[in-house]
């Protein structure tokens, strides 16, 4: 087996397909049910040097006789958690237990070491796996308990999303740009979000300023992708009270994205969580004929909103865990350094609001 460093933006057609296909058929396995990324997204995605709204990324394959048997890759993010790195590894099932995945995360803890980032965490492990329990043995621990929740759009009654909007608010949406009389108050209401269960989660949001909202957005149209979003607006303050986003890939009518949906502490109790996912869910469905399905997550104890998912039509998908661990501690278990503290042991049942992707489900493997 011969470990190499991914091409990236030189990378070819008929390589990039071989990553994808192994891509795929981890997501179906591991995902069963969920929209499939197409090539063409997923390509442009793994030739991109950074992971558009977290930072640099690097990728390493294992090869044997020309075979792919997996791939790993880390991303360094360079505006926020700037001690951490997320790794992500995926093996071909038929090359699992071989020690394909270890030689893929020394790759990683090695190159995250030199970097200087003293944590990993994995976002996407889903529980009951193959991932989780190898995450475990290299000596990740549990730190956050997310549900995934998935609203089939032609299983749900569009009377559900008839909500009316309470008086004193009014309803304000857009795509791609807040507009610049809402932006400072869109940023204010944003960082509501820090209110949700955190857990034993080292991972945490920055504050939103106007600043970073025009970054983000800059982000997601270089990455090709549209962002909406719904607010409420209070009438007599001017103040965003509520707002709730969603991500999309243009092109792709079979899956999107929730973004953070928050409810400023000052507006919560009247319901107004569900009046914007509601405005969105009509406003989705008059825009994209034959819209498949929205996924979104949220911290299993945050049972508020998990409350409002189902209301909207969400159902529970899958129990997904953030696993966390030092640098040092994984690399303690691969062997990779000495005298260094012993890997944590147990798996508390935490749940925050972490870094969120859209490249489709996978995971620690």
């Amino acid at each position: 087996m011969e470990i190499r460093a991914f091409p990236g933006a030189d990378a070819d057609d008929s390589v990039l397909a071989r990553f994808h296909a192994l891509f795929a058929a981890d997501g179906r396995r591991t995902f069963p049910g969920f929209p499939e990324q197409p090539y063409a997204g997923y390509a442009a995605n793994m030739r991109a040097s950074r992971h558009y709204d977290l930072g640099p990324r690097r990728v390493w394959a294992a090869w044997e006789d020309g075979e792919l048997l997996g791939y790993g890759t880390v991303v360094y993010p360079d505006r926020h958690m700037l001690e951490t790195a997320i790794p992500r590894v995926i093996v071909d099932e038929a090359h699992r237990r071989r020690g394909t995945g270890t030689a893929l995360l020394r790759e990683i803890v090695a190159d995250a070491r030199a970097e200087g980032r003293a944590t990993l965490a994995c976002e996407q492990v889903r529980i009951g796996t193959d991932g989780e329990h190898w995450a475990r043995t290299v000596g990740f621990a549990n730190t956050q308990l997310r549900r995934w929740q998935m609203l089939h759009v032609a299983d749900v009654d569009p009377a559900r999303w008839e909500v009316p909007v309470p008086a004193g608010y009014r309803l304000v949406q857009w795509t791609d740009a807040a507009p610049d009389d809402l932006v400072a108050a869109f940023a204010r209401a944003r960082n509501a979000i820090a209110d949700a269960p955190h857990g034993e989660s080292s991972l945490r949001e920055p504050e939103w300023t106007v600043a970073r909202i025009r970054q983000a957005e800059a982000d997601i149209r270089a990455a090709g992708e549209a962002a909406r979003f719904v607010v409420a607006v209070h009438e007599r303050t001017g103040a965003v009270a509520a707002v709730t986003g969603m991500l999309l890939e243009p092109g792709r009518a079979d899956l999107c994205w929730q973004r953070d949906t928050a409810v400023v502490a000052d507006h919560r109790g009247l319901g107004l969580g569900r009046v914007v996912k509601a405005a969105m869910m009509r406003w989705l469905t008059a825009d994209i004929p034959g819209l498949g399905k929205i996924v979104t997550n949220t911290a299993a104890d945050n049972a508020s909103m998990n409350r409002v998912n189902e209301q909207v039509g969400y159902t529970h998908y899958a129990d997904i865990g953030l696993f966390e661990a030092s640098v040092e501690q994984i690399g303690a278990a691969l062997g990779t350094a000495a005298a260094v503290p012993a890997p944590r042991t147990g798996a508390p049942s935490a749940a925050t609001t972490g870094p969120r992707t859209s490249a489709g489900p996978s995971g620690l493997r």
